[in-house]
């Protein structure tokens, strides 16, 4: 498929290209400050109550949408989902369905339509970009009832980048967003600047390119848009050196006892020489998940838990220079309190 890759790799190129010119502060001054305070407006019908949709129990939810043929017909793998899972789960948002559809903008619109109104986020990703099948923007403008119109801050930034003028070129295509848009501006952490290219967001959907890296950086500068200090996962973990048949009636008992408070998970790994299944406890409540905890380390079978390090290789010249001291304690009779002292001494300092 040589033409389909160079119209992917040229395209690719080309909002990279974008991305990397807006990154070095183009447009400085008082454009800033103007990008800031955001250069759209939302209606009250847009704007009420999206933010604070929750769950029942309160939970701040997200649905993440990625837009794209080229995930469906296997050509490209997603890894912009696992991303922002784990970034939103940071910010305390527990992220309950991922879709994956194609370029097309009935069927982007119908699924806009459906997260919008079931979760507090919507992330959406691909479909921005100046050939026929970026219909990202027009897709969303269709679930709300609008329609897509040249914003002027985008225009002149395609007008910066590219150098045209012509409304109708493919270029500007890029400026075109639904009526009702605001602009996000991010600001870049290691600089401390906001980004001069904004992420729109219509409602509570957030428009996100497809590239990987720029899709990272866009979350990463504009997390704090999805932050609920309310809430903050922590999870636990358990290593297993059985088979699931053996503890499966001691996670159906803990399950059926904490289930509504703690979410357990079980996953074997085929591939591990030291245990045969991982469990995962993750819960908003500390209390509740070290209740499950417990729980579990008591009833599982003896002998079957089995400490895990997560990363050995940072910590092995440590480890081996306690087991070298250990063993001169035995063969020479010295006390543990002598050879803590030599080994202070004598101990690398760690890499900070």
């Amino acid at each position: 498929m040589p033409c389909l890759e160079l119209a992917v790799d040229s395209k690719c190129l080309m909002l990279m290209r974008w991305n990397l010119w807006l990154s070095r502060g183009i447009l400085r001054g008082g454009r800033q400050c103007r990008h800031l305070r955001g250069m759209a407006t939302q209606g009250d019908d847009a704007s009420a109550g999206t933010s604070e949709k929750k769950t029942s129990d309160g939970t701040v939810t997200a649905g993440i949408i990625i837009i794209g043929d080229e995930i469906l017909k296997g050509y490209t793998q997603d890894i912009n989902s696992f991303y922002m899972c784990k970034k939103l789960r940071s910010l305390g948002v527990q992220v309950a369905k991922i879709s994956v559809i194609p370029d097309e903008v009935d069927a982007i619109a119908k699924e806009i339509s459906t997260f919008a109104s079931t979760y507090t986020y919507v992330l959406t990703s691909g479909g921005i970009g100046p050939t026929h099948d970026d219909v990202t923007f027009e897709a969303v403008a269709q679930a709300f009832g609008e329609k897509v119109f040249p914003h002027p801050d985008m225009v002149e930034l395609v007008k910066q980048f590219f150098g045209k003028l012509d409304a109708e070129c493919p270029e500007m295509k890029l400026a075109r967003v639904p009526e009702s848009s605001l602009l996000n501006y991010g600001v870049d952490k290691t600089t401390g600047r906001a980004f001069p290219y904004p992420l729109v967001s219509v409602r509570n959907v957030y428009i996100f390119p497809g590239i990987p890296a720029l899709m990272k950086r866009a979350l990463e500068g504009l997390g704090h848009l999805f932050l609920n200090e309310k809430t903050r996962f922590c999870s636990q973990e358990i290593y297993v050196n059985a088979e699931e048949t053996l503890i499966a009636p001691v996670l159906t008992q803990a399950n059926a006892s904490f289930g509504r408070r703690t979410s357990l998970g079980s996953y074997p790994d085929w591939g591990s020489n030291y245990f045969r299944v991982k469990l995962t406890l993750d819960s908003d409540s500390k209390v509740d998940l070290e209740e499950a905890y417990s729980y579990l380390m008591e009833k599982l079978p003896d002998g079957v838990v089995v400490p895990v390090v997560a990363d050995p290789v940072s910590r092995a010249a440590s480890d081996v220079l306690d087991f070298s001291y250990q063993k001169k304690a035995e063969t020479s009779g010295s006390s543990s309190e002598e050879l803590e002292e030599v080994r202070s001494d004598k101990r690398p300092p760690s890499k900070k």
